[in-house]
């Protein structure tokens, strides 16, 4: 469907759904009619992957059943789940990679000649229902959430709003928006559609626009002057905050016209004054996702200097290549994870020298380490985007 007709019958279907929900729909029916309209917007991704996420979603709530009911086997079915949501996830994303890794280890070999991989197609949003999913069958079995009813788990999950882009909220958050008798907010809605407009606008004209300028550039960094290369680095990671944060916009203020209030994903990070202070307002439900779910239960919460900056490390190399297994993803794991370290180091190198801390306490230092952190940051979306040989080009261009 061309996009002049596209965008303006979703802008159709999505406000008769909205009419729909406060006009048409009984209060006791409004998640179940949402839950059902999750699946349907799931199906046009296809058939196949709708039942294959009902299936995992009615495996959790059936796992959480038994965890709730003090099972004396509880740990062996939530390390079960999780293992089968893990492995589930990590054969989707990660089988082709790795198939291609073999064909390059093993060129001659016909069973990994490229023509003959077979081709693992990613069901789309899986990344984030696999980490809803998880959070739900630990928090169960931490005793932290109510199980809930399936329709209300389940909206909870495969939410459309949220299904492509996350944010990956939290069940103890979402829940309590399902109970209770729901009333049409006009402010609450005034405020969905001022969301739905600034993702709009930060997608579609100002990402995308920025997106045509920049990457000529990059791409061809050696035609280019270098200050020209090094705006195109900045403005880089402009775009892909512009066009990562315009999704969440959107997702946002689309189920705040449904009544539903989901966390926030970004939080000014570019204004942040160091790296860790960036990486926790930077995707801020997937990095606190791992936070809570993989550094804590690995690494703990008193570790040793060591087991700390090894936690630090793999945190980050897990959070990279969660987006996605590639070289580039790698060596961006590697980047953070290694900067991240250095400015742990730093921060304890502070506490033994007081001069140092009196020199940092300086107001002049707060801009610095906002365009310094700013910086370390652009350059290295670089690997976000770019191959092998383009990531070398740019940095012939900047640095020689």
């Amino acid at each position: 469907m061309p996009q002049n007709i596209l965008y303006p019958a979703i802008t159709v279907i999505l406000f008769v759904a909205v009419a729909a929900h406060w006009l048409v729909i009984p209060n006791r029916f409004k998640s179940l009619y949402l839950f059902v309209l999750s699946l349907i917007f799931i199906s046009f991704a296809g058939i196949l992957y709708a039942c294959y996420f009902l299936f995992n979603v009615a495996l959790a709530y059936s796992a959480g059943r038994l965890i709730v009911k003090e099972n004396k086997h509880k740990r062996t079915i939530l390390i079960a789940t999780i293992i089968w949501l893990v492995g589930n996830l990590c054969f989707f994303k990660y089988t082709n990679a790795f198939l291609v890794f073999l064909s390059s280890i093993f060129p001659g070999a016909p069973l990994f000649a490229k023509t003959h991989l077979p081709s693992i197609l990613l069901p789309l949003g899986i990344s984030y229902i696999i980490f809803r999913l998880i959070h739900y069958v630990v928090e169960l079995y931490r005793k932290n959430i109510p199980q809930g009813k399936f329709v209300e788990f389940a909206l909870y999950v495969l939410f459309f709003p949220t299904f492509l882009a996350g944010p990956v909220d939290r069940f103890q958050r979402f829940f309590p928006q399902t109970q209770g008798e729901r009333k049409f907010n006009l402010p609450d809605f005034n405020n969905g559609l001022f969301r739905l407009f600034c993702g709009i606008v930060k997608k579609f004209f100002i990402a995308d626009n920025l997106s045509r300028l920049i990457l000529p550039v990059l791409i061809t960094p050696q035609n280019q002057p270098r200050l020209f290369v090094i705006a195109a680095i900045y403005g880089l990671a402009i775009q892909i905050y512009m066009d990562f944060s315009g999704y969440t916009d959107i997702a946002l203020g689309i189920s705040r016209l449904f009544g539903y209030k989901i966390m926030e994903n970004f939080n000014k990070p570019f204004f942040q004054k160091n790296i860790a202070m960036f990486w926790r307002n930077w995707h801020i439900s997937v990095y606190s996702w791992i936070r809570d779910y993989f550094f804590f239960p690995f690494f703990g919460f008193r570790a040793s200097a060591f087991k700390l900056y090894t936690g630090i490390f793999l945190s980050m190399m897990v959070f990279m290549l969660w987006h996605n297994a590639t070289i580039g993803f790698l060596f961006l794991g590697f980047y953070h994870g290694l900067g991240l370290i250095v400015w742990q180091l730093f921060q304890e190198f502070k506490t033994r020298h007081i001069k140092m801390r009196i020199t940092f306490a300086r107001p002049y230092i707060g801009l610095i380490s906002t365009l310094f952190t700013f910086s370390f940051v652009s350059f290295g979306f670089v690997f976000f985007v770019f191959d092998g040989k383009t990531i070398i080009e740019i940095a012939r261009r900047v640095f020689i």
